[in-house]
């Protein structure tokens, strides 16, 4: 149980890593194979390939546990586990070839599941797709399971560079957890069902919950490989698999002006006074190519506000800290600013819709009452699709997030959330209500996750993460937050790649003359 642990945190450090690839079948040879399969299974026990392959699978993980003690100073050996991952993969080939396909009666348990890993466990990704139609095949006689399949299938295309169909593979990158690219996300779930693999919520809760990181689903960059091919370029693998992707071709069409709210800082995040800018003083930079700013507005507007507050039962001490809090943004906020307030624990309520009375919702603040659980991430989707679509368009808005962050959704992920956000132009500034410093190592890691989540939105969307343990702790924010979305740039942009295929566009916003100032706006946007 160990090693296999061990394996597979190992296997997300190396996933995308290639190396020389050499033939496992022709297609004549696989279709031998298979017919061994279907017409006498071989079940008379061979104890020498048994061993074998026993042996095999124990070397492999060897060296694997050896260069999981320390990766940092073993990292060298992994072009060498990755050697011994191919050799062992022809050396099952050339068995099966001579062979036929070898079941679970002529190998026992131990043998056979030997098989599975050396087919599997390795970077060969060429080798392991001639491989498909016969675990295709063995898969329909329940000789392995439905998982295992789509594993692979992920894995070779994943290492192929091609975006994934279930979503089972993962990379950590700086104490964070990505999916790799989905081929379709709309289908995923009906994929993973079709193929015994539970939604792929409960997957990213469990990584999550393993490794006690956030985990995102990565973008498929603009310009990536087009998930639907034709003709003899259709990928292989959805072939074999009879899944169809119904997604329709990229299309080339005009291009719409994307708008960015930009914010202007002093390097210490404090709003700078007297601010005088013009158009010439920024620079839209998106994939690294400047852009041509197409419009641009300096004019104090007013704006909307959701005051999402946590009220669950983990937050039981900071009860008064949060009313406080909430009712110093009604009492900042300017005539025409409009603010909505949401709460959520045993359910999301919402307390109050838009609007300028500050009366109005400085009592309804008070009279807040509710616990329970702590949905966060299910709250936030609710606030954007009830109250930001549905009353915001065309306004400037912001959510100001009043958390612990003890995340207890039921149907969203923080994934999910943070996908919600980046297609949106809303502001989020979390305010970190702190723990009592309590607990052993596993509750402080659960900690700094919590807050990452929270650090990670406010990036995202151009925000501000701020941490509070008393009223004292939030003195200033008040002010800076209802200033800062109110006093933001407007910029717009026709991009320059007209391509609208769905795929990420990274942003960049540099001030030319005002070195001392930051600019923070959204990090990107999907090219839709």
């Amino acid at each position: 149980m160990k090693n296999s642990i061990l394996f597979f945190v190992l296997s997300f450090v190396l996933a995308g890593l290639t190396f020389g690839q050499n033939r496992c079948f022709t297609g004549e040879e696989a279709k031998k194979v298979v017919e061994t399969i279907k017409s006498s299974p071989n079940a008379v026990e061979n104890k020498a390939i048994r061993k074998e392959l026993v042996r095999m699978r124990e070397d492999y993980e060897k060296l694997n546990a050896k260069i999981s003690e320390n990766l940092e100073k073993n990292r060298g050996r992994i072009p060498e586990m990755n050697l011994m991952g191919e050799k062992h993969l022809l050396r099952v080939c050339q068995l099966i070839k001579d062979n036929g396909w070898l079941g679970r009666a002529a190998l026992n348990d131990d043998g056979f599941n030997a098989l599975k890993f050396l087919i599997t466990t390795n970077k060969a990704f060429e080798m392991q797709r001639e491989f498909l139609p016969i675990l295709t095949e063995v898969a329909k006689l329940g000789q392995i399971g439905n998982p295992l399949l789509a594993s692979m299938v992920d894995n070779i295309r994943v290492g192929s560079g091609l975006p994934q169909m279930f979503g089972t593979q993962a990379t950590i990158r700086n104490d964070v957890l990505y999916l790799y690219p989905l081929l379709n996300e709309d289908n995923v779930y009906e994929w993973r069902k079709l193929y015994d693999l539970p939604p792929l919520a409960n997957q990213i809760r469990a990584l999550e919950a393993r490794y006690l990181l956030p985990l995102l689903k990565m973008q498929r960059t603009s310009g990536a490989t087009v998930v639907k091919q034709k003709g003899s370029e259709k990928n292989i693998d959805t072939a074999i698999l009879g899944i169809s992707n119904d997604e329709s071709d990229v299309l080339k069409i005009d291009t719409k002006l994307v708008n960015l709210n930009v914010r202007i800082l002093t390097k210490d995040f404090k709003i700078p006074k007297d601010l005088s800018l013009v158009k010439e003083d920024f620079a839209i930079i998106e994939d690294n190519t400047e852009q041509e700013i197409a419009f641009f507005s300096s004019v104090d507007q007013p704006f909307d506000l959701v005051l999402l507050l946590d009220f669950s039962g983990s937050t039981v001490e900071k009860r008064g800290l949060i009313k406080k809090a909430a009712q110093r943004f009604v009492e900042y906020a300017r005539p025409n600013d409009r603010i909505a307030i949401v709460v959520f624990a045993s359910e999301i309520r919402i307390v109050s819709d838009f609007t300028t009375d500050k009366n109005s919702l400085t009592q309804k603040i008070k009279d807040i009452e509710l616990n329970g659980g702590s949905p966060i991430w299910d709250s936030l989707k609710f606030v954007y699709q009830n109250i930001i679509k549905k009353d915001s368009a065309g306004r400037r808005s912001a959510v100001v997030l009043m958390t612990d962050a003890e995340d207890g959704s039921r149907t969203t992920t923080f994934a999910d959330a943070m996908e919600i956000v980046r297609g949106s132009e809303t502001t989020i500034f979390p305010v970190y209500l702190d723990a009592r410093d309590y607990g052993g190592d596993y509750i402080q890691k659960l900690r700094r996750k919590s807050q990452q989540t929270l650090w990670m939105l406010a990036e995202e969307s151009g925000g501000q993460f701020y941490k509070a343990d008393d009223v004292k702790d939030l003195n200033g924010i008040y002010e800076q937050i209802i200033n800062d979305v109110g006093r933001v740039f407007s910029l717009g942009y026709e991009p320059k790649n007209e391509s609208r295929d769905g795929g990420w566009r990274n942003l960049t916003i540099k001030l030319k003359t005002q070195p001392n100032l930051i600019a923070k706006t959204r990090r990107g946007y999907y090219a839709k």
